[in-house]
């Protein structure tokens, strides 16, 4: 298979994940808004302490580097909690080819702007990430 042969196919899986993601994530905010279950019983939306959401925050940065591995900057712009389906979630500016995105980061699915393909070349570097609470770290 030649280099261009692979970054097609590279894409054509990227685009196929990105969909499934976007679908996922549409069923959970449906899910989550709707304050109802699958069979109609009422789901309190569980509230996260702080510190909670700060942790949620650098778990999903490290998972999203790992699917997003030429992601230069992640800045939370909301503390997240948790939807309706039980799932974490926060709103995120990511920047990539100094390019911005905005993306939903959830533990168990992320969605949002299409991301560009990361190239077969790139090596991976550090990822500043901004915290919702004004701090700050470097993750390699």
């Amino acid at each position: 298979m030649t280099v261009l042969e692979d970054s097609r196919v590279r894409s054509g899986l990227r685009k196929a994940r990105r969909l499934i993601v976007g679908l996922a994530v549409a069923t959970a905010l449906v899910t989550a808004s709707s304050g109802c279950s699958l069979i109609g019983e009422f789901v309190e939306q569980q509230n996260v302490t702080p510190e909670q959401s700060l942790k949620y925050q650098r778990e999903v940065a490290l998972e999203f580097i790992k699917f997003q591995p030429d992601v230069e900057v992640i800045t939370y712009t909301s503390a997240g909690g948790r939807l309706g389906s039980g799932e974490w979630a926060a709103d995120a500016v990511v920047t990539i080819g100094g390019k911005k995105y905005r993306e939903g980061l959830g533990t168990i699915v992320f969605g949002g702007d299409e991301l560009p393909v990361t190239p077969p070349s790139f090596t991976p570097g550090p990822v500043t990430v901004n915290y919702s609470d004004g701090t700050s770290e470097v993750l390699r």
